[in-house]
Parts: C-alpha cells; sequence; structure tokens
C-alpha cells in the first residue's frame, strides 16, 4: 500500500474512538501491515508533524512502539520526539508503546531496552519505562523473576521527577500483592536513603495491610 491510503487509514483508525478502541484499532492496523514495518514507521512520523488530534499522536505513539523493535528511526522518534509532547494522554500512550514492544521482542530479551530506557535523560522516557510494563510482575520472565522487577524498578528510586516516582511506587505497590516479603526486603534495603523515601512509602500502600507490624517498623524507622 502506497503512503497517502496507509496515512489515511491510520487516521480513520484513531480519530475520534475512545481509549479501549484506539488500543484495538491500532493493534488491528499493526497486524495488517507489519510486514512492512518500515513503511509504517514513515508514515506515522510524517503524520506526526502537525497533527492537532490526540488521538492520533496517541495511536502514533502506541505503534511504533512494535515498529521500534526493527526499525531505528522508530525507536529515535520515540525516545527523541514523543517524550517533549505536552499532553499526558501521549506520555500514557508512549508507555504504552513500550510495553507492547517489551512484548513483540521477548521480555527476557528486553532487558537491554528497559535499561536504556530508565536512565534515559527525559523523565516522560523513564517515566514509560515504569509505568508501561504494569503490573511487572505478569509479564513473561518477570512473572518468574520478580527480584529483577524489584532491582530494575529501585534503580529509579531517587528519580528527581516525581512524575517518575510515582509510577515507580505504583508499579513496586502492585509486586507487593503477590510478593510481599520480597518487596519489603527490598525496600527495607533502600530505608537509609532520605531520597527513597518518598517511593518507599507509596509503595507500602498495601504493605500496611498484608505485613503491618513489618511495614511499620520500616516506616517509622525511616522518620529516625
Amino acid at each position: 500500500m502506497s503512503a497517502s491510503p496507509l496515512r489515511q487509514e491510520f487516521k480513520e483508525t484513531t480519530v475520534d474512538v475512545s481509549v479501549p478502541q484506539l488500543r484495538k484499532n491500532t493493534a488491528g492496523f499493526w497486524k495488517r501491515h507489519q510486514g512492512d514495518p518500515a513503511a509504517v514507521t514513515a508514515v506515522l512520523i510524517g503524520l506526526w508533524t502537525g497533527a492537532a488530534d490526540t488521538n492520533v499522536r496517541m495511536g502514533i505513539a502506541m505503534t511504533l512502539g512494535p515498529a521500534a523493535h526493527t526499525v531505528p528511526d522508530a525507536m529515535e522518534f520515540l525516545l527523541g520526539t514523543v517524550p517533549e509532547d505536552d499532553d499526558w494522554r501521549v506520555q500514557e500512550a508512549l508507555a504504552k508503546g513500550f510495553d507492547w514492544l517489551c512484548a513483540v521482542r521477548g521480555w527476557e530479551k528486553s532487558q537491554q531496552v528497559i535499561e536504556q530506557w530508565l536512565q534515559h535523560q527525559h523523565h516522560h522516557v523513564r517515566r514509560a519505562a515504569a509505568e508501561g510494563p504494569r503490573v511487572w510482575t505478569k509479564r513473561p520472565y518477570f512473572a518468574d523473576h520478580p527480584d529483577d522487577a524489584l532491582e530494575l524498578l529501585g534503580r529509579l528510586r531517587a528519580d528527581p521527577s516525581e512524575y517518575v516516582r510515582k509510577s515507580v511506587g505504583n508499579s513496586l505497590s502492585d509486586i507487593s500483592k503477590t510478593h510481599p516479603d520480597l518487596t519489603l526486603a527490598s525496600l527495607s534495603e533502600w530505608s537509609q536513603e532520605p531520597e527513597a523515601a518518598w517511593v518507599i512509602t507509596r509503595a507500602c500502600r498495601h504493605l500496611k495491610d498484608m505485613r503491618a507490624e513489618q511495614t511499620k517498623r520500616l516506616l517509622a524507622a525511616m522518620k529516625g
């Protein structure tokens, strides 16, 4: 398919639909055209310029995720252009695109790209890496290696951006539901770091009920 019909098809796929429908539609679009990811990337990058419709930009941020597995231009766009968008909904879509990228690559094989995003200079990229895989321990590989998920998330426990720390704390709280003792052990290791206190407190939301005494001692120790 030439660029113009592909461009029109994508616009029709994304404009004036709900977010759940947008996800469904972009998945269908990718399934139809994944045989030529370079062409998809070129069309979507071209469509982004001047795209006033938020849904279109959200759809692009999502769909470039799987394309970035094999197309460097897609990865470059996700890391360089999408994070500069001021609309928070587009940043939510970036997180979804990252999740989709890792699913296509395979989660065990995605360690390097996860680390790359977690240490990126832009806070929107770091936040996408922490938020996109939620719930981390429901993802293949991390379901069997929750300690690896905790270690990766822990790298952002003192992130300068509250936006990032919020996603980190929420993701840790998710993990605590099924791995309370393992999560408590990680939080305890970080408890002497004042910069980590905000994330630790947020991560303890479920632990306050599941491991009440241990969590109480942990939070009290942080207060000195």
